[in-house]
């Protein structure tokens, strides 16, 4: 297939150009989709990278199903049909020629539903119904209930219920798509957290540059420390450490071994006060900052390595570490890479805290790639299934603070969450260890002050089953002929 993405910075008349990847087919760049992203520009980089790919793989279909459907509709219904289990059959062949994997039904979801807001979106353009490949038709009961629910789930977790329309909801829950979306697990998938023993591996052990030099600080890869405590004891997303400034960071005025840190929305947060003072400043947010004084753009906002999203948009994060002791360590570390490890760029000013060995920004793949390196030379497992991906550190602050029951709307605030819901993921293994707990505390009061062998006459003993099953396998085991394969 001659399809693909790519990056590229998109220049519309009037507007301030903004990178994102674009479709490019055998005829060169899809101006209908560079339209559309224009419109959208203002969303995130991964929703505009997700919107191309999924153009993409409709085209891919189209071109190795051409002629097979009547018309663009029905072709986009058995491309969603095909989503979810690929394109290869069992003995590993494809008659299309595509050769998909079988994906999640959150990822066919998801495409689906870029590739439905973009045909609407050329509906709305040109008012032709060929191009609406996924109408609106009457919803049954079940998805007019479904809908209502869904609204109204929302609405009580809003702060700002009071502003939603009820009847502008009732009148959209008569309708439903054409084609539908999968049905997805409603539970909560489980996120292993990383174990604080092998954190403390981690930070004291794993970021040392020689084996044998661990008597000088020097040697030390004192940054990778600070990220590590910065999503393990203060719950931050990996990608929110690769946004604090310097002028982040001020003095704790009630404790003076400690600092403060605020990160800004990378778009419209408060430029450092300094520069505020300045005369033509006062009114200049995050973005006029960085394009004025050192000619960038926000991280949220550029393509390849240097891109680091910001689900907290237009909301500050006040880092808030737990236990608060760890500040003292972490302010002790900071200061030392501050002024011996921390590199400048002349050429390339920044007011970024984290910098690689050239005095660039450093960037997420440099972190995970350290990480994962250093996992893997203390013998552990860096994957997601054992916890010990970055995002298990967070997973980890989540959990300690639901273990020592703090109320939910402080662990909201500490995590940043939009929905006080949404710390259910980060939960769910604590709410496992309280229902253990429990359990066994009933059992201890089930057999309280009771003789073992009187009090339990009544269950299964497991003992006793496990005696005589293996009393039947050494006499199985005695009894059976073997035939040797030279018989």
């Amino acid at each position: 297939m001659s399809n693909l993405t790519q990056n590229m910075t998109i220049s519309p008349l009037n507007i301030e150009p903004f990178s994102s990847r674009v479709v490019v087919t055998s005829n060169g760049i899809f101006p209908a989709h560079i339209n559309y992203l224009i419109k959208n520009r203002k969303k995130s980089q991964s929703w505009l990278s997700k919107s191309s790919s999924s153009i993409v793989k409709l085209l891919d279909f189209a071109e190795a199903t051409k002629g097979a459907y009547r018309n663009p509709r029905v072709m986009f219904e058995a491309f969603a049909e095909i989503l979810p289990d690929g394109t290869i059959d069992e003995n590993e062949n494809d008659l299309f020629g595509l050769y998909w994997e079988p994906i999640s039904a959150e990822h066919a979801n998801s495409i689906i539903e870029h590739i439905t807001q973009f045909s609407d979106f050329l509906y709305e353009k040109t008012g032709d119904e060929k191009l609406l490949l996924n109408p609106s038709v009457e919803a049954s009961k079940s998805e007019r209930i479904m809908s209502l629910a869904a609204y109204h789930h929302k609405k009580n977790n809003s702060f700002l219920s009071h502003t939603w329309n009820d009847q502008a909801a009732t009148e959209k829950a008569k309708s439903a798509k054409l084609v539908k979306k999968y049905k997805t697990r409603s539970d909560r998938k489980e996120i292993k957290a990383t174990k604080e023993s092998v954190n403390q591996d981690l930070i004291l052990n794993g970021f040392w540059r020689y084996k044998y030099k661990r008597h000088d600080a020097s040697f030390l890869n004192i940054k990778n420390v600070l990220i590590t405590m910065l999503m393990h004891y203060a719950g931050l997303r990996i990608s929110e450490p690769f946004h604090i400034f310097i002028s982040d960071i001020k003095p704790d005025p009630t404790k003076s071994d400690r600092v403060t840190i605020t990160i800004q929305d990378p778009e419209h947060g408060e430029a450092p006060e300094y520069w505020c003072n300045q005369p033509g400043n006062k009114h200049d947010n995050i973005k006029a900052y960085l394009k004025k004084k050192y000619g960038l753009k926000p991280r949220t906002k550029i393509q390849g390595n240097l891109q680091a999203g910001y689900k907290t948009k237009g909301k500050k994060i006040k880092v808030e570490m737990f236990p608060t002791f760890q500040w003292e360590w972490f302010t002790l570390a900071l200061d030392y890479y501050i002024k011996h490890q921390r590199k400048t760029n002349p050429l390339h000013p920044h007011p970024y805290l984290f910098t690689d060995e050239k005095g660039n920004p450093a960037t997420i793949k440099q972190y995970r790639k350290a990480r994962e390196k250093a996992l893997i030379k203390l013998g552990y497992d860096p994957s997601k299934y054992s916890g010990n991906n970055p995002h298990g550190s967070r997973h980890a602050y989540g959990e300690k603070l639901t273990d020592l029951n703090v109320d939910r709307m402080i662990i909201k605030e500490a995590m940043h969450h939009k929905s006080i819901n949404s710390q259910e993921a980060y939960t769910i293994n604590a709410q496992k260890r309280k229902a253990a707990s429990a359990i066994r505390e009933a059992e201890a009061k089930l057999f309280e002050g009771s003789d073992d062998d009187t009090s339990k006459t009544n269950y299964f003993n497991a003992n006793d089953f496990l005696n005589e099953f293996n009393h039947f396998r050494r006499y199985s085991e005695g009894n059976l002929h073997v035939v040797d394969k030279g018989d």
